[in-house]
């Protein structure tokens, strides 16, 4: 918790993530003042119940403040075309220069230079992951 305190301290910070992940639980960890009220795990989903209902901003007793912030049930992009999702990926876009073939998407195609960047370790492969899932998501356009 130390490192978390010191990225922490005088700033403020935002805490946001799905529904039932701990965001508030974090907080009081952070700084065991504040005393949030958090949910149960809920037995049918192993997650905690949603309790945050509004953004809140509260003081850090080492200075600073963070928000708690009500869980997001989803997330998606607004108005990206599919075949423009690489450009949003700096290190994708950097790489897709080099595969053999213009219109590559990096999913399949032969002798992609973004393929091979991530079976080389230079691309993070969660975050290749992260691209192909957006891409064959079945909407043409990701909406929030």
């Amino acid at each position: 918790m130390a490192i978390i305190r010191q990225i922490l301290q005088d700033k403020v910070s935002v805490i946001s993530g799905h529904s039932g992940v701990g965001k508030s639980t974090l907080i009081n960890a952070v700084d065991s003042h504040l005393q949030l009220k958090t949910g149960e795990i809920s037995s049918s989903h192993q997650s905690g119940k949603h309790t945050t209902t509004f953004a809140e901003m509260f003081p850090l007793q080492f200075g600073g403040y963070i928000i708690d912030t009500p869980g997001v049930r989803g997330f998606g992009l607004v108005d990206i075309q599919k075949e423009e999702l690489g450009h949003y990926f700096k290190e994708i876009f950097e790489y897709s220069h080099h595969c053999k073939f213009n219109n590559c998407y990096h999913i399949q195609e032969p002798n992609c230079a973004v393929r091979e960047a991530v079976a080389d370790g230079k691309i993070d492969a969660n975050r290749y992951e992260n691209y192909v899932r957006l891409y064959l998501d079945d909407d043409t356009k990701h909406r929030l």
